[in-house]
């Protein structure tokens, strides 16, 4: 029965549930997460609500790292409980996406590089900060960088690599993602241990970057500009 149905925003009980979710995620209670989220769904709160709850609770971990009371064991707990939740909430979730995200981002390691650290890292990250991370993994040839953006139309593209022996590859997928989607091109971000300002240029990147951080805010500020460019609605 869905007796809870929409409480979640019409209910006090309802908000108060979803707010015990958010300080389950924030907490890192993964089994309590998913069996919360089960019941919730049996009991009829709209999944949009809880994927906002949940997402809540990222943001909230996010915080915590860059304030230092939670390291990276707790970035890689939080980024397997982020997944589960995506997997129980995606299938009623239909095509609506949440408003707590910003914006998409397609991130893999370039072809020839099966370094994985970092890229994971990120995406963890950024999924805190409210960005869709469609993750492609790593050793990613560049006609999959192209099918996938074409696929997803994300704002950003990111590409790791780590070995100074991916460059030529790094090149040719930059150059295969300008010439070949439509305009306006994503804006495409380059990081690793090999990465710099030269390596940029060379590629043609549009940045470069060293740490998450960095990272997180020049993909934070490219992406609220995209959204004020939007048509406004009436």
């Amino acid at each position: 029965m869905n007796k809870g149905r929409n409480q979640g925003k019409t209910n006090p009980v309802g908000a108060v549930r979803l707010k015990k979710l958010v300080k389950l995620v924030v907490d890192l209670k993964e089994k309590q997460c998913v069996a919360e989220v089960s019941t919730m769904l049996d009991a009829g709160y709209p999944p949009q609500d809880l994927l906002d709850s949940c997402l809540q609770g990222m943001q909230e971990i996010g915080q915590r790292f860059e304030d230092g009371r939670y390291y990276i064991s707790a970035l890689i707990m939080a980024g397997a409980i982020m997944r589960q939740m995506t997997d129980l909430l995606e299938p009623h979730l239909g095509t609506k996406k949440t408003e707590s995200v910003i914006g998409t981002m397609l991130l893999g390691t370039v072809a020839g590089d099966i370094h994985d650290l970092g890229k994971n890292l990120f995406a963890i990250l950024a999924r805190c900060k409210g960005i869709h991370v469609i993750d492609l993994g790593v050793d990613v040839p560049p006609a999959t960088f192209l099918a996938k953006a074409q696929e997803h139309k994300p704002a950003m593209i990111g590409i790791s690599c780590v070995l100074t022996t991916g460059w030529p590859k790094l090149e040719e997928t930059v150059s295969l993602l300008r010439n070949k989607l439509p305009p306006p091109v994503p804006s495409i971000i380059i990081g690793g241990t090999s990465i710099d300002e030269h390596v940029c240029r060379y590629v043609k990147s549009d940045f470069c970057v060293s740490d998450a951080s960095e990272g997180l805010a020049i993909c934070h500020r490219v992406m609220n500009k995209s959204e004020d460019k939007r048509p406004k609605k009436r």
